[in-house]
């Protein structure tokens, strides 16, 4: 996977930019976690990042490649490489836990063999700590195990670049200490990671770069030591109210 660069990105909603002519890079192989005040539009970012939502001006380039210019092939390969742990899970409302993790196994690996198939399903709901009936549907698992079986689904197939939109909100502390484990070993992999956490401690334990936000803006950027330290009075306030009074 390449580098990812959002040059010049604005997005408008009912006549209100959600984002603000974004430049940002997020370098390959390193953490980078947006954080900001609650809509400033850290999740927006997110997802047009991943090319999840349309935008109305700029460009996002994976290394030289215009995302949303890409041929189908290579934007089928960006979504092979690639994944999103949403933080409403999003997991299909009418289709088992099953059926939600095969979806991409089918999509990117249509010939591989049933045994194949079925054994990274269950090894990769193992990971994550799922330990109920595969043939649930979402609506009968807890919010938590929701979380799991989305973050299972979006490391089935190995993703080079995957991005996370708090998948720590609404958790119990045993799901929490789960899954900070498993981003931690994620982030001591070669992924890169895209992420958007509440958690200060995860922050000041895995962020390589942090990305500042305020109104829909990039307010700095930086390695966390250097925005720890800021003297930019607007991150400063968001350190303070975000980051060190854990």
């Amino acid at each position: 996977m390449h580098n990812i660069y959002l040059n010049n990105i604005t997005l408008i909603k009912n006549e209100r930019k959600i984002l603000s002519e974004v430049n940002v890079h997020f370098p390959k192989g390193k953490t980078s976690v947006i954080i900001g005040p609650s809509g400033c539009g850290k999740s927006t970012l997110l997802k047009v990042a991943a090319a999840l939502i349309p935008i109305d001006s700029g460009n996002i380039f994976v290394g030289d490649k215009n995302l949303f210019k890409m041929s189908p092939v290579d934007l089928l390969e960006f979504r092979k490489n690639s994944s999103f742990v949403f933080q409403d899970a999003a997991l299909w409302a009418n289709k088992s836990v099953y059926q939600n993790m095969s979806l991409p196994l089918k999509l990117h690996y249509p010939n591989m063999e049933n045994d194949i198939h079925d054994n990274k399903i269950l090894e990769m709901l193992r990971l994550v700590g799922y330990t109920d009936s595969i043939n649930l549907i979402p609506a009968a698992l807890s919010n938590g195990e929701r979380k799991m079986v989305s973050l299972a689904r979006a490391l089935i197939n190995s993703p080079e670049l995957i991005y996370m939109d708090n998948p720590l909100v609404l958790v119990d502390p045993s799901v929490a200490k789960k899954i900070k484990k498993l981003i931690m070993d994620i982030h001591n992999s070669n992924a890169t990671i895209i992420a958007n956490f509440s958690s200060p401690e995860l922050i000041k334990k895995i962020a390589d770069f942090l990305i500042v936000m305020k109104d829909g803006k990039i307010v700095e950027t930086g390695d966390i030591e250097s925005i720890l330290n800021s003297k930019n009075p607007n991150t400063a306030i968001i350190i303070s109210s975000l980051i060190n009074h854990s």
